[in-house]
Protein backbone atom coordinates (compact mmCIF):
# COMPACT_ATOMS: atom_id res chain seq x y z
CA UNK A 1 0.00 0.00 0.00
CA UNK A 2 1.33 3.43 -1.07
CA UNK A 3 1.63 6.33 1.30
CA UNK A 4 -0.44 9.43 0.30
CA UNK A 5 2.25 11.79 1.60
CA UNK A 6 4.35 12.21 -1.64
CA UNK A 7 1.26 13.13 -3.64
CA UNK A 8 0.21 15.79 -1.10
CA UNK A 9 3.78 17.10 -0.94
CA UNK A 10 3.77 17.60 -4.70
CA UNK A 11 0.50 19.54 -4.50
CA UNK A 12 1.88 21.72 -1.68
CA UNK A 13 5.00 22.49 -3.74
CA UNK A 14 2.91 23.55 -6.74
CA UNK A 15 0.71 25.72 -4.50
CA UNK A 16 3.79 27.29 -2.87
CA UNK A 17 5.29 28.01 -6.30
CA UNK A 18 2.07 29.73 -7.42
CA UNK A 19 2.07 31.86 -4.25
CA UNK A 20 5.73 32.84 -4.75
CA UNK A 21 5.14 33.78 -8.41
CA UNK A 22 2.09 35.84 -7.45
CA UNK A 23 4.05 37.61 -4.69
CA UNK A 24 6.90 38.40 -7.10
CA UNK A 25 4.43 39.73 -9.67
CA UNK A 26 2.86 42.02 -7.06
CA UNK A 27 6.32 43.19 -5.97
CA UNK A 28 7.33 44.02 -9.55
CA UNK A 29 4.09 45.87 -10.32
CA UNK A 30 3.95 47.82 -7.06
CA UNK A 31 7.62 48.49 -6.33
CA UNK A 32 9.69 48.29 -9.53
CA UNK A 33 7.32 49.27 -12.35
CA UNK A 34 6.81 52.95 -11.33
CA UNK A 35 10.57 53.50 -10.97
CA UNK A 36 11.26 51.77 -14.27
CA UNK A 37 8.57 53.86 -16.02
CA UNK A 38 9.99 57.05 -14.53
CA UNK A 39 13.50 56.07 -15.68
CA UNK A 40 12.27 55.18 -19.18
CA UNK A 41 10.58 58.61 -19.39
CA UNK A 42 14.01 60.23 -18.81
CA UNK A 43 15.67 58.32 -21.66
CA UNK A 44 13.02 57.78 -24.34
CA UNK A 45 11.28 60.79 -25.91
CA UNK A 46 7.57 60.35 -26.58
CA UNK A 47 7.79 62.74 -29.57
CA UNK A 48 10.67 63.36 -31.99
CA UNK A 49 10.69 66.36 -34.32
CA UNK A 50 13.00 66.00 -37.32
CA UNK A 51 15.59 68.66 -38.11
CA UNK A 52 14.07 71.61 -39.95
CA UNK A 53 10.51 70.50 -39.14
CA UNK A 54 7.89 71.68 -36.66
CA UNK A 55 5.23 69.74 -34.81
CA UNK A 56 2.30 70.46 -32.55
CA UNK A 57 2.33 68.52 -29.31
CA UNK A 58 -0.26 69.04 -26.57
CA UNK A 59 -1.41 72.23 -28.30
CA UNK A 60 2.09 73.75 -28.52
CA UNK A 61 3.99 74.05 -31.81
CA UNK A 62 7.75 73.49 -31.52
CA UNK A 63 10.65 73.99 -33.95
CA UNK A 64 14.36 74.84 -33.81
CA UNK A 65 14.77 78.50 -34.76
CA UNK A 66 18.57 78.55 -34.69
CA UNK A 67 21.79 77.09 -33.31
CA UNK A 68 24.89 79.16 -32.50
CA UNK A 69 28.36 78.02 -31.44
CA UNK A 70 30.32 80.53 -29.37
CA UNK A 71 34.00 80.28 -28.46
CA UNK A 72 33.51 82.92 -25.79
CA UNK A 73 30.46 84.34 -24.04
CA UNK A 74 29.14 87.63 -25.39
CA UNK A 75 29.45 90.79 -23.34
CA UNK A 76 32.30 92.60 -21.61
CA UNK A 77 31.62 91.39 -18.07
CA UNK A 78 31.43 87.65 -18.68
CA UNK A 79 33.89 85.12 -17.36
CA UNK A 80 36.07 83.09 -19.71
CA UNK A 81 35.02 79.62 -20.76
CA UNK A 82 37.03 76.69 -19.40
CA UNK A 83 39.75 75.54 -21.79
CA UNK A 84 38.50 73.06 -24.41
CA UNK A 85 34.84 74.11 -24.17
CA UNK A 86 32.33 76.04 -26.29
CA UNK A 87 28.85 77.39 -25.76
CA UNK A 88 26.04 76.00 -27.86
CA UNK A 89 22.96 78.23 -27.91
CA UNK A 90 19.77 76.62 -29.20
CA UNK A 91 16.80 78.89 -29.92
CA UNK A 92 13.44 77.15 -30.05
CA UNK A 93 10.30 78.66 -31.48
CA UNK A 94 7.30 77.72 -29.38
CA UNK A 95 3.75 78.90 -29.97
CA UNK A 96 0.75 78.50 -27.67
CA UNK A 97 2.99 77.98 -24.64
CA UNK A 98 1.34 78.21 -21.25
CA UNK A 99 2.35 80.59 -18.45
CA UNK A 100 4.37 78.86 -15.74
CA UNK A 101 4.90 75.73 -17.83
CA UNK A 102 8.35 74.88 -16.43
CA UNK A 103 10.87 72.98 -18.54
CA UNK A 104 14.58 72.90 -19.26
CA UNK A 105 16.82 71.65 -22.02
CA UNK A 106 19.22 68.74 -22.38
CA UNK A 107 21.47 68.38 -25.42
CA UNK A 108 22.75 65.01 -26.61
CA UNK A 109 25.27 63.73 -29.10
CA UNK A 110 23.50 60.37 -29.21
CA UNK A 111 25.57 58.92 -26.36
CA UNK A 112 26.15 61.63 -23.76
CA UNK A 113 23.83 64.32 -22.38
CA UNK A 114 24.40 67.83 -21.01
CA UNK A 115 21.95 69.94 -18.97
CA UNK A 116 21.28 73.55 -20.01
CA UNK A 117 23.17 76.18 -18.04
CA UNK A 118 21.27 77.44 -15.03
CA UNK A 119 21.31 80.80 -13.26
CA UNK A 120 24.90 81.80 -12.56
CA UNK A 121 26.26 79.59 -15.31
CA UNK A 122 27.53 80.57 -18.73
CA UNK A 123 24.26 82.04 -19.97
CA UNK A 124 23.83 84.10 -23.12
CA UNK A 125 21.44 87.07 -22.89
CA UNK A 126 17.90 86.11 -23.85
CA UNK A 127 16.11 87.76 -26.77
CA UNK A 128 13.00 89.79 -25.98
CA UNK A 129 10.03 87.66 -24.88
CA UNK A 130 12.15 84.48 -24.70
CA UNK A 131 12.68 82.38 -21.59
CA UNK A 132 15.25 79.78 -20.63
CA UNK A 133 12.89 77.64 -18.52
CA UNK A 134 9.56 77.86 -20.42
CA UNK A 135 8.35 80.21 -17.69
CA UNK A 136 6.26 82.27 -20.10
CA UNK A 137 4.62 81.76 -23.50
CA UNK A 138 6.81 82.24 -26.56
CA UNK A 139 10.27 81.24 -27.67
CA UNK A 140 12.77 79.37 -25.50
CA UNK A 141 16.56 79.59 -25.56
CA UNK A 142 18.89 77.04 -23.97
CA UNK A 143 22.64 77.54 -23.50
CA UNK A 144 24.94 74.52 -23.11
CA UNK A 145 28.58 74.41 -22.05
CA UNK A 146 30.09 71.56 -24.10
CA UNK A 147 33.50 70.05 -24.82
CA UNK A 148 34.70 71.59 -28.10
CA UNK A 149 34.83 68.21 -29.89
CA UNK A 150 31.12 67.38 -29.31
CA UNK A 151 28.68 67.37 -32.24
CA UNK A 152 25.17 67.58 -30.76
CA UNK A 153 22.42 65.74 -32.59
CA UNK A 154 19.30 66.73 -30.62
CA UNK A 155 17.87 68.84 -27.83
CA UNK A 156 15.40 67.32 -25.40
CA UNK A 157 12.82 69.55 -23.74
CA UNK A 158 12.41 68.02 -20.30
CA UNK A 159 10.26 68.60 -17.24
CA UNK A 160 12.07 69.62 -14.09
CA UNK A 161 11.99 66.00 -12.87
CA UNK A 162 13.94 64.88 -15.95
CA UNK A 163 11.08 63.39 -17.98
CA UNK A 164 11.50 64.10 -21.69
CA UNK A 165 8.55 65.88 -23.31
CA UNK A 166 9.93 65.97 -26.83
CA UNK A 167 13.15 65.75 -28.81
CA UNK A 168 14.13 68.32 -31.43
CA UNK A 169 16.75 66.96 -33.82
CA UNK A 170 19.43 69.43 -34.86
Amino acid sequence: MKSPVPEKLWQRNVLAMVVVIAALAVLVVVDYWPDWSRYRDTTTPPHVISAGQSATIDGQTWSVAGVRHLDEPPGPRTRKLPKGTVLEVVSIQRTNGRDGDLCTGVVTDGTRRWQAEAIGGYNVPLPDNASDRCTRPGPVQFTFLLPDDVVPTAVDVVDLDGRIRLRLQL
